[in-house]
């Protein structure tokens, strides 16, 4: 689309200041089952969003389809949806930031390996697979996919700026059986560095994750001492950062409302958002083109900032904290690659030192099983006894129960493992003093 021609066409239209956000996707993705390929997809898209402030309203339209008619087409829709909206704030579209720290983060050694040779690549996963161990019985899948996207946001002020990233993932899933006792295991791996693929570790820890679960039992209903891992820990840094969000706080529906400077986690937890971070979730611009930079939520327990897009900053009288997102073509508050800061133990040093108490590896049901206003929650979870100062026996079918704030100020330690999530949060183990496990 000729942008320029947009811009041109809208300002002789009456609207102040206009902004287009391009989105292109491309991504391959197969699976493999009882060694033939269930499914292969290979796709393109294209979405295009436009925004314009028509007598100090916005007018938002997104298409997927671009020809000569696109920016005539785009300014109508503009001032038609414009017109419709009743209520009238403050209309805000960005001018630039003064500095950007771009990173090119496209790995071209992705698309360069055949795609025969990713295919063998999951073969090879399949097969080792089922050789790893006898008590493996099904192999339920083993996918891979890959998607690069490029974005574009310009706008009227003269700001144009363009991200191009890549990344691919493997999944591979096993189901294994001792006795009568059946269990699944699953392996997920994240990254644009084709090098990072070792397939024999790999397989190594799909089949671990599902014979260390055989053998569960349930414990007795008690406080204990509870090493999280880094996921289960990472699952709920996710549920206890939508607080960090202005617009959750403007809406009434945070646990952190009013805590600004305040003290919302134990000494031993600093929360940082560092969207420069160098993976595959970096951003050197949010959605609404505002540069992005590395911060402190949250400082050895004390809430340092809440998080803005241009909006909320506005209302709150702040500036923009650079966390404007996009859902669909509304721009909310979200956050890129936060991060619990590491401690010096080892996850290992850590269990030594409890002689009974539970190690949680996995949570389930924070959906339904957090009430996101109070903090309250009540999640299943599987895990393994811990008996003076080592793993022992598996847990299934247990219940972890309390509540999001008291849990983070109850960390006593930050172990020093990191491990970034699929969900883009990273996470060390942590050890809460003392959490309701329900078993037996």
């Amino acid at each position: 689309m000729n942008i320029k021609k947009f811009f041109e066409l809208a300002k002789e239209k009456g609207i102040e200041a206009s902004e287009v956000y391009s989105s292109k996707k491309s991504s391959l993705s197969f699976e493999l089952f009882h060694s033939e390929v269930s499914s292969y997809t290979a796709s393109e898209s294209f979405s295009l969003s436009a925004r314009g402030i028509y007598k100090n309203k916005f007018g938002v339209v997104k298409t997927e389809k671009v020809d000569k008619k696109t920016p005539a087409f785009l300014v109508e829709e503009i001032i038609a949806n414009a017109k419709v909206i009743e209520k009238v704030e403050p209309a805000l579209l960005f001018k630039g930031s003064e500095k950007y720290k771009k990173k090119n983060l496209y790995n071209p050694e992705i698309e360069k390996i055949s795609i025969d040779q990713k295919m063998k690549n999951l073969y090879e996963i399949e097969a080792k697979l089922r050789k790893f161990d006898p008590r493996v019985i099904e192999v339920q899948t083993v996918q891979y996919e890959e998607e690069a996207v490029e974005v574009n946001l310009a706008n009227s002020y003269g700001l144009n700026l363009k991200s191009k990233s890549n990344y691919f993932v493997y999944v591979a899933v096993v189901v294994v059986k001792e006795n009568e006792e059946v269990k699944t295991g699953y392996k997920v791996l994240l990254s644009n560095d084709p090098n990072e693929l070792n397939i024999d570790k790999f397989v190594e820890e799909v089949v671990l994750d599902a014979t260390r679960k055989l053998g569960g039992s349930q414990c007795e209903s008690k406080k204990y001492p509870v090493v999280l891992n880094q996921k289960s820990a990472a699952d709920l840094l996710r549920a206890y950062l939508q607080s960090a969000s202005a617009e959750e706080v403007q809406k009434h529906s945070s646990l952190f409302i009013g805590k600004l400077n305040q003290k919302v986690a134990s000494k031993k937890i600093t929360i940082l958002e560092e969207p420069l971070r160098k993976n595959v979730f970096f951003r050197y611009f949010d959605d609404e083109g505002v540069a992005t930079y590395n911060k402190k939520i949250v400082d050895k327990g004390v809430l340092t900032t809440y998080l803005h897009n241009l909006e909320t900053a506005h209302k709150a009288n702040t500036t923009t904290t650079g966390n404007g997102y996009r859902t669909g073509s509304k721009i909310g508050v979200s956050y890129v690659n936060p991060l619990i800061k590491p401690g010096k133990v080892s996850e290992e040093e850590m269990i030594n030192n409890i002689q009974e108490g539970v190690y949680i590896s996995s949570i389930a049901g924070l959906h339904a099983g957090l009430n996101p206003q109070s903090g309250n929650f009540s999640l299943q979870a599987e895990g393994f006894m811990i008996r003076e100062g080592k793993l022992a026996e598996p847990l299934s079918l247990i219940t972890v129960a309390g509540n999001l704030l008291d849990l983070f100020m109850d960390v006593s330690e930050v172990a020093n493992n990191l491990e970034l999530q699929l969900s883009g949060v990273t996470s060390p183990s942590l050890l809460v003093k003392s959490l309701a496990v329900s078993g037996k």
